[in-house]
């Protein structure tokens, strides 16, 4: 089993969240008491503080988005439903904006015949419709979302869940990712093929696993892997 992440990997969120969330601010002008050039910067560091507390499992998907907006507005009253209207404001701008990288389909596409699999830290909902919007979904057989194990990567258990529900042991999985510390270190501890896709070219000659700049050169990667492996066990 192939498992691929989501954000940062299949999907390009970050340039459809760098947007969104200027016109989430635009969209709530006078009520956001920071400044427009420094607000993406802030909405990255809130996001990033109670995200974290959800994949850790120390609270639930909508109450990481209720925080986040009680802190954006400074507001630590804001009721639920107050806070559950204005997150969906940033959704609608940002599902507009968010598809797919353009090596995304092409990759797939040649990996068709093989069981594909998703490991993701997103809310299952949300990030499914991602992948159905991009034309993504079809491909994977297997997808496991945070939610579904009650933590997130780089906890082990939702990478073992992953491969149970594949029938597979974790050394007969690869799992490709774009984030050090949440994909690669965690999923090559357990045996995986891990394989670092760094898209920005940020290089580290620390990391014990493949690195690839597109996922163009996702197959000769796991040819190489393979082959190895297979020598390996002979």
């Amino acid at each position: 089993m192939i498992f691929f992440d989501i954000d940062g990997t299949l999907i390009d969120h970050a340039s459809a969240s760098a947007v969104a969330t200027l016109s989430f601010y635009d969209h709530f002008a006078g009520r956001i008491a920071s400044d427009r050039l420094d607000f993406p910067v802030i909405w990255e560091t809130i996001l990033t503080t109670h995200f974290q507390r959800f994949t850790r499992g120390e609270i639930s998907l909508w109450d990481q988005r209720r925080g986040r907006m009680r802190d954006v507005f400074r507001d630590p009253g804001l009721n639920d439903a107050e806070c559950d209207s204005r997150y969906r404001v940033f959704m609608e701008h940002y599902e507009l904006r968010c598809g797919a990288y353009p090596d995304a389909a092409p990759c797939l596409q040649r990996l068709e015949g093989k069981e594909l699999g998703i490991i993701s830290n997103g809310g299952r909902e949300q990030q499914i419709g991602k992948l159905k919007r991009a034309g993504l979904q079809r491909y994977f057989s297997v997808l496991m979302f945070s939610e579904d194990v009650g933590a997130g990567k780089p906890d082990s258990g939702i990478f073992l869940e992953a491969c149970r529900q594949a029938g597979e042991q974790p050394a007969a999985c690869a799992h490709i990712g774009d984030d050090l510390i949440a994909d690669v270190a965690p999923s090559h501890a357990l045996g995986m093929q891990a394989i670092w896709l760094d898209r920005h070219g940020l290089g580290d000659d620390q990391v014990s696993a493949p690195r690839i700049s597109t996922l163009h050169d996702l197959e000769s990667v796991l040819s190489g892997e393979l082959r190895s492996k297979q020598v390996a066990e002979v």
